[in-house]
């Protein structure tokens, strides 16, 4: 049963790529797509790469080790964080994109800043989403081991070859429509996976409560501040990720973009649904399990309806493939396109297929706890771009990229050095590299700063 609707859902996915990549003549269709898509297209594409297999497959592991902070700390503040990230940047970000015609984030602020090297330097921070790509890998194919019985190396050679082949023909278009496909199979299981738990709440929530607000052994929920704020902040800077703030050059103008918006924080509030999956196995599921493999185990145990299994099973695999082929595209376009003078196809599937042999590379040795390999990667690349970002979408005049350079650097060495040496948590580490990288973008405000008189104004 489980064949048949990975078979059925395999070929429906090829078609919508191969119809998305006859409008791909150039490098700007392979990025974003015709430019004026549906608020509902879009909106489910940006809820699904939102959620990923990291809401669907990690996460609900951390929610059976941990209890009620990872459960708290993965929704609540995130969310919020989420929602004001996409409210207060997609508008501006659209309206500045639209005018000069940018395709990418790194494309964006080379355009705001007047600055090459600026554009060149965030295309080539880019590659950091390799660590995401593994974790998404990781968890699509321990869920393929589980439900297909086939063999985890094997299982990542063929998500990587199949997601990363359908996205290299059909790019953005082919994405935004295999993605909305891949939305609405995964928001009919996260209500399924909800309905599996309800018969458990009352011995769930009971050990929630007795697991504490905070664990004090947890590398990412041992404090309040690590369960409330940095999910917030968090959840608010990865709205700066390229395959997320992209979307808003999805849609032709304001309105088109508040529905996007409104729709994606919705589908993503009830794919974390799934999460209580992960609280509910700790009471119908024997402790001690590794985290990455307990939504695996407890499908098994939750549904007795082969079809039913079959079904949230092949959902949980849209779901990585729905954030793997976002990805693809922002990386691809960015790295293939930002390094060079003028987009090109060819080249974005060039960079493709070693974004490819690099994923597969990683993954079938993942590190033990893959989700903080993934948010160390993708951390150090929002926290060097929150800065330049925020800086360009509300500042009216012209800007020098000199301080937008020295803060993404900045944030860099502040990361990377906290998170390798005395921060267990990339979130903590990263919200220290934002405390000094964002004081650093605002002295391009300052006077003292002068930008080229070439440069053009904001519109």
């Amino acid at each position: 049963m489980t064949w048949a609707l990975f078979a059925i859902y395999a070929v429906v996915t090829a078609v919508l790529a191969w119809r998305g990549g006859r409008a791909n003549a150039d490098g700007a269709g392979f990025a974003i797509g015709s430019g004026a898509m549906s608020p509902w297209v879009a909106g489910i594409t940006l809820g699904a790469c939102l959620a990923s297999s990291a809401t669907f497959v990690i996460v609900p592991g951390f929610v059976y080790a941990e209890g009620l902070p990872a459960l708290v700390g993965f929704t609540l503040p995130f969310i919020a964080g989420i929602t004001a990230g996409l409210v207060l940047l997609t508008g501006p970000f659209q309206r500045w994109g639209k005018k000069v015609k940018a395709l990418t984030v790194p494309h964006w602020l080379g355009s705001r800043y007047e600055s090459p090297a600026l554009r060149r330097l965030f295309a080539g921070l880019n590659v950091l989403n390799v660590a995401y790509l593994v974790l998404i890998t990781v968890g699509c194919g321990y869920v393929m081991e589980a439900a297909l019985g086939v063999p985890y190396p094997v299982a990542v050679v063929g998500i990587v070859a199949f997601v990363f082949g359908y996205t290299g023909f059909g790019g953005a278009t082919a994405h935004a429509w295999t993605n909305t496909l891949q939305g609405v199979v995964m928001l009919v299981v996260a209500g399924l996976i909800a309905w599996a738990c309800w018969p458990h709440l009352a011995a769930t929530t009971d050990s929630l409560v007795s697991s504490g607000w905070t664990a004090p052994d947890s590398v990412l929920f041992s404090t309040t501040a690590e369960v409330w704020v940095v999910p917030f902040v968090m959840g608010a800077a990865l709205t700066t990720q390229p395959h997320l703030l992209a979307k808003a050059l999805y849609v032709k103008d304001r309105a088109a973009l508040t529905k996007t918006v409104v729709i994606a924080v919705s589908c993503f509030a009830i794919f974390s649904l799934t999460l209580w999956a992960g609280a509910t196995s700790r009471v119908v599921l024997e402790p001690g399990l590794a985290q990455d493999q307990v939504m695996a185990a407890w499908l098994q145990q939750a549904f007795s309806s082969p079809a039913v299994t079959a079904l949230v099973s092949v959902a949980i695999l849209a779901a990585s493939m729905s954030t793997l082929d976002g990805l693809l595209v922002a990386v691809s376009a960015s790295v293939g396109g930002d390094l060079f003078a003028t987009p090109s196809v060819r080249r974005n599937r060039v960079v493709l297929a070693v974004l490819a042999l690099a994923t597969i590379g990683i993954a079938l040795s993942p590190p033990k706890l893959v989700l903080i390999l993934g948010q160390l990667g993708v951390y150090g690349l929002v926290a060097a771009s929150a800065g330049p970002l925020l800086v360009g979408l509300f500042h009216k005049g012209r800007l020098p990229a000199g301080p937008a350079i020295a803060s993404a650097i900045a944030a860099l060495i502040v990361h990377f050095g906290l998170a390798l040496t005395l921060v267990d948590n990339p979130g903590v580490s990263a919200c220290a590299a934002l405390l000094v990288a964002l004081p650093i973008a605002v002295t391009a405000k300052l006077p003292g700063w002068t930008p080229s008189p070439t440069m053009r104004t904001d519109p």
